[in-house]
C-alpha cells in the first residue's frame, strides 16, 4: 500500500515541520515498512546533495555574463525600434492614401470652383452644392447597395466574411514578410520611401 508521505518528508529534512507533524511522521514511519524505506531513499538523496562540493563559476564569469546580457538588450532594442519605424511608416502611408482619397475630390471641387469665379460665372456656391449633393446622392446609393447585398448574402455571409478575412490576413502576412526583407536589406531612410512608393 502506497502513503502519500513525499511531501512531509522533504519538509521534515528541510527542518519545517511542527513538532507534532514531526510525531505524526515518526510514529507512521515506525508503523509503516514501505514509508520506511522510502524515508532512507530521501535521507541518501539528502546526504549526498548536501555533502556534495560547491563549484565557483569561473573566472570572469559574472563579467562576460553582464557582457552578452547588455549587448542582447541592445540588440533587443534596436530590433523593436526598427519594428516602430516600420510601422509608423506603414501608418504614415496608409494615412496618407486614406488623407489623399479624401482630400483630392475636394480640391478636384475647389479647382473647378474656383475656375468658375475666375472666368467670372456666379455659379461657385451653384457648383459647390452640385458637388456636395452629388457625393450625399452616391454615399445614399452606396449605402442602400450595401444593404441590399448584405440582405442577399445575409445567410451565405459566414463563409463569405471568412473568405475576405483569410485574403486580408495573407494579404497583411505578405506585406509583412516583403517588409521585413527589405528592412534587413536598406537602410531606414530608404524603407519609408520604398513604402510611398
Amino acid at each position: 500500500m502506497t502513503h502519500d508521505y513525499g511531501e512531509r518528508m522533504s519538509l521534515a529534512l528541510d527542518g519545517r515541520l511542527s513538532a507534532q507533524e514531526r510525531a505524526e511522521l515518526e510514529a507512521h514511519l515506525a508503523a509503516c515498512g514501505e514509508c520506511r524505506a522510502r524515508w532512507a531513499a530521501f535521507q541518501q538523496v539528502d546526504h549526498v546533495l548536501s555533502s556534495a562540493p560547491q563549484v565557483a563559476p569561473a573566472p570572469g564569469f559574472a563579467r562576460r555574463f553582464s557582457t552578452r546580457w547588455a549587448r542582447q538588450q541592445a540588440l533587443q532594442a534596436r530590433r523593436a525600434k526598427r519594428e516602430r519605424a516600420l510601422a509608423g511608416a506603414g501608418v504614415l502611408a496608409v494615412g496618407g492614401i486614406a488623407l489623399a482619397l479624401l482630400v483630392v475630390p475636394l480640391v478636384i471641387v475647389a479647382w473647378t470652383s474656383l475656375g468658375s469665379l475666375v472666368t467670372g460665372t456666379p455659379a461657385l456656391l451653384a457648383n459647390a452644392v452640385e458637388s456636395v449633393a452629388r457625393w450625399w446622392v452616391t454615399l445614399r446609393a452606396l449605402g442602400e447597395a450595401s444593404q441590399s447585398l448584405i440582405s442577399v448574402l445575409a445567410p451565405s455571409s459566414g463563409p463569405i466574411i471568412a473568405g475576405y478575412a483569410l485574403m486580408l490576413a495573407i494579404v497583411l502576412a505578405a506585406w509583412a514578410w516583403a517588409m521585413r526583407g527589405l528592412s534587413r536589406r536598406w537602410d531606414a531612410k530608404m524603407l519609408p520611401m520604398l513604402i510611398w512608393f
